[in-house]
């Protein structure tokens, strides 16, 4: 069970369970659920401003016969208690659903953070191990997540091949995922003006990874596995909720809010590489990432892991540091006297950041096929807030906002 809290934005409970069965000959089934309830506040896009501003925001379509052309008002209670919701009517005589919006008015100053997220995805995998041989092993697998507004399938396959009397593995695994988005409201249209209007028919995307790695063991104390992988995905990859700014070019005052736009592929690459080391009782574990992709991305991930281990229970902090180099297309705001870019987003999942996370797990070996175990961990994310190119109020803003969250997860497992 996992208990996720970010400051002053999303909130997250996820229980989670996962079930291995041992079929004998080595064959093994394997199966989990998740399911997420998630709420809160989550950053539009947009930059601050001197000014209060007010965002539109699609949250469900109602149909009743025939429009009448006439809307509704009422207010909506939220963390801010500044949204209200709107039905904003189809246009007279039109026989199709009407538009329930919420209004959200964000005060001056303040960073824009959309009042009314909240999800509750469901994700279900199913996976089997089958020997092929003595030193060979095909694993095949199916994932399958849904939301209101968004809906996952995939599918895996991966070969392990042993050498050298079992010290060294080989893996060749490829998995292909389709998606389907469908937010409320319909698909904007990409750089134009965020309004309450319903829009476009859902969007796909279709991705495709490859998985390359060997597995050694390096002596009877320590094993070390190398990773490389290759993706490529094709189709709808926008965030249709998310806009930037159009300022104007010298007060810094946003004109306009817009849906942003990327690319309709990506290319993505990784290499993972990990160690883990059984000293005398210990065990160390250090894991090194690097991702780099044709959005111009590239980060590197650092994290370190230690286990002491007393008589029946042992304790492991750890700790990890993350670097990203944002996407060319970043902008945390366009100006009116620019021309539009094909492609930008204001999403700061897609800017220059550092992530630093600090953990201790304790583990208690309840008997010889049990264990609970709690986990608390802290994460803060730090970005750009000032960045060089603002102008005028924009100087004054926190355009990136620390991020600070705090998870706690529970766990139990058996054997039987």
């Amino acid at each position: 069970m996992l208990f996720y809290q970010e400051s002053d934005r999303v909130q997250a409970i996820e229980p989670i369970l996962t079930m291995k069965y041992d079929l004998g000959d080595g064959q093994i089934l394997s199966g989990g659920v998740v399911v997420d309830s998630i709420s809160g506040a989550t950053p539009f896009g947009a930059v601050p401003s001197s000014s209060p501003q007010t965002f539109l925001r699609p949250i469900s379509t109602v149909t009743n016969g025939l429009s009448t052309g006439s809307s509704t008002t009422q207010t909506m209670t939220s963390a801010s208690g500044n949204s209200t919701v709107i039905t904003v009517p189809a246009p007279p005589g039109s026989p199709v659903a009407t538009t329930v919006v919420s209004s959200t008015t964000v005060g001056a100053n303040k960073f824009p953070l959309d009042q009314g997220f909240s999800d509750t995805p469901v994700a279900g995998n199913l996976g089997f191990t089958q020997p092929i041989t003595d030193r060979l092993k095909l694993a095949l697998g199916a994932t399958y997540s849904d939301e209101h507004d968004f809906r996952a399938i995939s599918g895996n396959v991966l070969l392990m091949q042993d050498f050298n009397s079992h010290n060294t593995t080989l893996s060749a695994g490829v998995n292909y995922e389709s998606d389907r988005s469908s937010p409320i409201g319909g698909v904007p249209t990409p750089l134009t003006v965020m309004n309450a209007e319903i829009k476009g028919a859902a969007r796909s995307r279709d991705e495709v990874n490859a998985l390359f790695g060997v597995t050694q063991v390096m002596n009877r104390r320590w094993l070390t596995a190398l990773n490389y992988s290759f993706g490529k995905s094709t189709g709808y990859e926008t965030d249709p909720y998310k806009i930037i700014s159009v300022v104007d070019s010298i007060t810094g005052v946003p004109i306009n809010q817009l849906y942003e736009n990327r690319p309709g592929s990506r290319q993505t690459n990784s290499i993972y590489w990990e160690n883990k080391v059984h000293l005398t009782a210990d065990v160390v574990d250090i894991r090194v990432r690097y991702f780099w992709d044709d959005w111009n991305v590239r980060s590197i991930t650092l994290e370190g892991k230690y286990r002491v281990q007393f008589d029946g229970w042992y304790l492991e902090p750890q700790a990890r540091w993350y670097k990203q180099d944002g996407a060319n297309f970043f902008h945390f705001f366009l100006t009116a006297t620019d021309p539009t870019p094909e492609f930008a987003s204001a999403d700061t999942r897609l800017a220059n950041f550092d992530a630093t996370t600090v953990g201790l797990k304790l583990g208690l070996k309840l008997d010889r096929l049990s264990e609970l175990n709690l986990r608390v961990g802290y994460y803060w994310q730090q970005g750009n807030n000032h960045p060089a190119g603002a102008v005028g109020q924009l100087q004054q803003q926190d355009l990136f906002p620390d991020l600070q969250a705090v998870s706690v997860i529970v766990g139990y497992s058996f054997a039987f």
